[in-house]
């Protein structure tokens, strides 16, 4: 064998290492530059939330006068339910109790509300008038 076709590869490559590795000098410098980037950018967002509150604080009505003297007043209408549950069964009994009882809408005009089951067979029977 000749000097050019000799493997230029060392004898032994498992004790060697590579001379091309990425320094960690300049990956340590950008990963600190990420973190200080970070750092500035929170402490940036804390101060813009800050101005954010202050106009806020600025520009939205104080309450009235009579608020602070009667905290016990009952905010106006349409108020949330105070019991969901409880007052949909009660509304669904009520709407049932439309829809199955019988009751004098007009005594003067003899105008009386049926119950729809009722209804349904008078209709069924004699037709629409």
């Amino acid at each position: 064998m000749d000097d050019t076709t000799k493997n230029p590869l060392p004898e032994h490559p498992a004790h060697d290492h590579e001379k091309t590795d990425v320094s960690i000098a300049p990956v340590a410098q950008f990963a600190f530059g990420i973190a200080a980037a970070t750092v500035i950018i929170m402490f940036l967002m804390a101060g813009l939330f800050g101005i954010f509150r202050s106009g806020e604080a600025r520009d939205s009505p104080k309450p009235p006068l009579m608020a602070a003297e009667n905290p016990q007043k009952e905010p106006p209408e349409p108020r949330l339910q105070a019991h969901p549950p409880i007052e949909l069964k009660q509304l669904r009994a009520d709407e049932q109790a439309v829809l199955k009882e019988y009751k004098w809408i007009d005594p003067d005009k003899k105008i009386v509300r049926i119950p729809v089951a009722r209804a349904m067979e008078l209709i069924a029977k004699e037709g629409v008038k």
